[in-house]
């Protein structure tokens, strides 16, 4: 429980394909949608079937410059720096990477005219003046199905990448080109855009960020601030496991409860909020 991705009841019924004329409507009402909800109408917007990782990955394939990895130490900057090595550039000029929230550790990072990993911590934290690219998915905050991308370029940055010429499915311009009709490269998961355009006609920015901060102060309250690594009020509260009973991760499946990690953490949007009061409950006693 209290994973990063929105926990949703949804019963599809999808009677079209990716490229008939209901879903080239679709892909165009929740485009336009999504900009206008999120005041993006400098970017072009485009979604790749995949994970947010997937996302970022089309960022670095597709830039002709160098990607500086910069920001807080955590597991998605090694990553990030994973992929910057692996499509090195032989060129001086370079562009400055980092995640709003480094999710492994709950902290933030912000710096103006970059590239930012907005995957987890879209839309509770402003993006920052310039961004030439946003990264971000329709799970986690915006609650919708897992499996959609989504990239948003500056329109007056396309000159700093590749042109769609070069056959990738990672090359934005490729995406940019089908944007146009609507319509994606591969095979685009029809039931992810159905259901995410009902998630945009029923999102609310401001009820999204009181569960975050009501949520958060239960789990404060509870636990205390002091315990808590990284920001308090959060998205995400990372927790070192030995403050947390092994009965109380296994009652509720903490995050984290059958990986590695020293920490447990607790998405602060992905649950009922009657769900986090009886964990705080729980971490009360």
């Amino acid at each position: 429980m209290f994973g990063p991705n929105t926990y949703v009841k949804h019963n599809s019924v999808i009677s079209y394909s990716h490229r008939d004329k209901e879903f080239i409507n679709i892909y165009e009402r929740v485009s336009d949608k999504f900009s206008e909800k999120f005041n993006l109408g400098d970017y072009d917007i485009l979604f790749i079937p995949g994970s947010g990782t997937i996302g970022m990955e089309s960022i670095f394939y597709s830039n002709n410059s160098s990607i500086n990895v910069i920001g807080n130490e955590g597991v998605f900057k090694k990553k990030w720096e994973s992929f910057s090595n692996l499509y090195k550039k032989n060129t001086n000029s370079s562009i400055d990477l980092f995640c709003i929230l480094e999710t492994s550790n709950s902290t933030i990072f912000q710096k103006e005219n970059s590239i930012v990993d907005a995957i987890s911590s879209f839309p509770y934290y402003s993006i920052p003046k310039d961004t030439k690219i946003i990264a971000t998915c329709s799970n986690k905050q915006l609650g919708g199905f897992p499996g959609l991308a989504i990239v948003a370029v500056k329109k007056d940055y396309w000159s700093y990448l590749k042109s769609p010429e070069e056959f990738s499915y990672l090359n934005l311009s490729r995406y940019l080109d089908f944007s146009k009709k609507n319509q994606t490269p591969s095979t685009a998961p029809t039931q992810i855009f159905a259901h995410f355009e009902t998630v945009l006609d029923n999102f609310k920015l401001s009820k999204l960020k009181k569960k975050i901060n009501t949520n958060s102060e239960k789990i404060i309250e509870s636990i205390g601030s002091d315990n808590i690594i990284g920001e308090a009020q959060c998205p995400v509260i990372t927790i070192k496991k030995e403050l947390i009973s092994i009965d109380i991760a296994k009652k509720f499946h903490l995050y984290g409860l059958n990986t590695n990690s020293s920490n447990y953490q607790i998405f602060t949007y992905s649950c009922d909020d009657r769900d986090y009061d009886l964990l705080c409950k729980e971490l009360s006693r």
